[in-house]
């Protein structure tokens, strides 16, 4: 349990401090303060914490450090890290030598953007404790947030060092790694993270689009599958466009190695059969058709399986995946034809076009 208390800046003894900090309002003044009872109440085993405002001191004094610890955590939980600064500030001048205290400060600046200060008291916090794994992350964090890229991966590899059976830090090494174009040690790192935290987002992103560069296809199509997952399990997530945008450049690969010459006749055919029927269709129920196909392509169209598994409610009939994409390509061509559609049909567009002029 705390002790509190407040006192007026108009009543506070400036005696108490040294001479040159008794200017009341200077940076100098705050820390007298907060040095002058963190040395009182570490007297009598106890650890204080003071803020000073425009208007007062506030000290509260705990049992442990670990207790005032407690006390600021849930501020940094909540997003009030800037409230809880102060405290935090407080906390090194009665606890200098703790290492959790400093890591917390530096995480707290840097995502307050002050990434300097940041790094000063994270490398405290590592020269303090070397095996503080993720102290080592912040300190990468904030250097690739300063556009910093070998820093931060030193920083990275340091954490990994650190603790080798951490997801976050392979998580973060491998991601580092990626812009580095070492791919091979990324996907290491990044499957590492993900067996470490199975049902993390960001370390089954990181190893989708790791493995996207990898440039096998026995690597494609596991960054498939864990796009695929990925939508699946994180619909709302921001990066969902990125990962449905990589899943339809591998279709539109796989689209091509399989066909003659790069030109499909079957989606030829696909495509002439969807002109015939927008004939008679408005523009508003082309397009509706259209983005009911791009919903359910959301959740991944299998176009390399024939079989017609699939069904819509504004088209009657069921549909191969790849029949769908063609009915949707069609659809956009007409609705405007410089849409991106992630299909690339222009010849066979153009083929079916022909064959309905004849």
């Amino acid at each position: 349990m705390a002790t509190e208390f407040k006192i007026p800046l108009h009543r506070f003894d400036t005696n108490l401090l040294p001479p040159e900090a008794r200017q009341v309002g200077t940076e100098a003044f705050k820390t007298a303060v907060m040095l002058h009872f963190a040395a009182e109440y570490a007297a009598q085993g106890q650890t204080a914490m003071v803020t000073v405002d425009d208007q007062e001191v506030t000290v509260m004094a705990f049992p442990a450090e670990s207790s005032a610890l407690d006390f600021v955590l849930p501020m940094l939980k909540a997003g009030k890290i800037a409230e809880a600064v102060p405290f935090l500030e407080s906390l090194t001048k009665s606890a200098p030598a703790n290492a959790a205290v400093l890591y917390n400060l530096g995480v707290a600046y840097s995502e307050l953007g002050q990434f300097d200060e940041a790094v000063i008291r994270l490398k405290r916090a590592v020269q303090l404790d070397p095996g503080h794994a993720h102290a080592w992350v912040g300190i990468g964090n904030a250097y690739h947030r300063m556009r910093k890229p070998e820093l931060a991966l030193q920083a990275f590899e340091k954490a990994v060092e650190a603790d080798p059976n951490d997801g976050y830090t392979r998580r973060n090494l491998g991601g580092m790694l990626i812009g580095f174009k070492r791919i091979d040690e990324a996907v290491t790192h990044l499957r590492r993270a993900l067996a470490l935290m199975p049902d993390d987002p960001q370390a089954i992103f990181g190893l989708a689009t790791a493995l996207e560069q990898a440039g096998t296809d026995a690597a494609e199509e596991e960054a498939d599958r864990l796009y695929l997952r990925f939508i699946e399990e994180h619909p709302n997530s921001p990066m969902v466009e990125q990962a449905e945008k990589a899943r339809t450049a591998f279709a539109q690969r796989r689209l091509r190695s399989s066909s003659v010459g790069g030109f499909r006749p079957d989606v030829m055919m696909y495509i002439a059969g969807a002109l015939q029927t927008f004939k008679k269709l408005g523009a508003q129920k082309r397009q509706a058709i259209a983005l009911e196909i791009a919903v359910l392509g959301r959740s991944g169209l299998d176009i390399n399986d024939p079989a017609d598994k699939y069904t819509l409610k504004s088209l009657p009939g069921k549909f191969s995946g790849l029949h769908l994409l063609a009915i949707m390509y069609t659809a956009f061509r007409q609705i405007d034809p410089t849409m991106e559609t992630g299909a690339d049909f222009g010849a066979e567009y153009q083929a079916a076009l022909e064959m309905h002029k004849g």
